[in-house]
């Protein structure tokens, strides 16, 4: 098997929660991770990764719900800047069906919690745009690209100015399945009722294991 099929192999057996590294080498930890999944399975257990373990491996892919990864940590955190208005219609204007919903959800959960509503920023829209893409075009589900780097890193490479950022990632089949999921891990509900954010963008692309990928990046300023 190439080098490029083994790592394709490594992040789908990672992605449904197997121990193994996608590193494109098949070592030891990668044949254990190959046999647990025939077992769990019900297919041979001798190691051999052979058509019917592929065929298992992207039906599972496709039909598992998207991993939580940790959301992307904040610099140090700054003073709360002054309040920023709600999002112009302008700006809204510019999203797509799907982008503007989940702009409106997050702002519903800001305002209940008692936080002003988040600015849509269409340069940084832009950018979440790219991350979403490119998570789909380089099969990865994580913080850091092996394109952009990390979100901060990408953020200041397109002139994005900020005093403190974060980002949430998803993948879902619809934004209220996404928001949802969002809303019911900690470090993802954090993010979105941050008080020291002010501006929001918010990319999403069809396509991946999962539909959709979404990506929300976070800037106060």
């Amino acid at each position: 098997m190439r080098s490029s099929q083994v790592t394709q192999l490594q992040r789908g057996l990672a992605t449904l929660g197997y121990d193994v590294t996608a590193n494109g080498i098949f070592d030891y930890k990668t044949l254990l991770a190959v046999r647990k999944f025939q077992q769990d399975n019900g297919l041979s257990v001798n190691g051999i990764v052979d058509s019917r373990v592929w065929a298992a491996l992207n039906a599972k892919l496709t039909s598992a719900p998207a991993p939580a990864p940790a959301p992307a940590p904040a610099p140090a955190p700054a003073p709360a800047p002054a309040p920023a208005p709600a999002p112009g219609d302008t700006q809204l204007a510019q999203l797509t069906q799907d982008e503007r919903r989940m702009v409106e959800l997050v702002n519903q959960e800001r305002a209940k919690a008692g936080l002003r509503q988040l600015q849509v920023d269409m340069q940084i829209v832009k950018v979440a745009r790219l991350k979403s893409q490119d998570m789909i075009t380089n099969r990865y589900f994580a913080h850091n690209s092996p394109v952009y780097g990390s979100p901060f890193d990408m953020v200041r490479s397109f002139g994005i100015t900020y005093r403190t950022a974060g980002e949430n990632l998803a993948g879902a089949s619809t934004v209220d399945r996404a928001h949802t999921n969002l809303m019911n891990s900690p470090g993802h509900r954090a993010n979105i009722l941050n008080p020291n954010y002010t501006h929001i963008g918010i990319g999403i692309v069809d396509g991946g294991p999962y539909g959709k990928m979404f990506t929300q990046m976070f800037v106060g300023r």
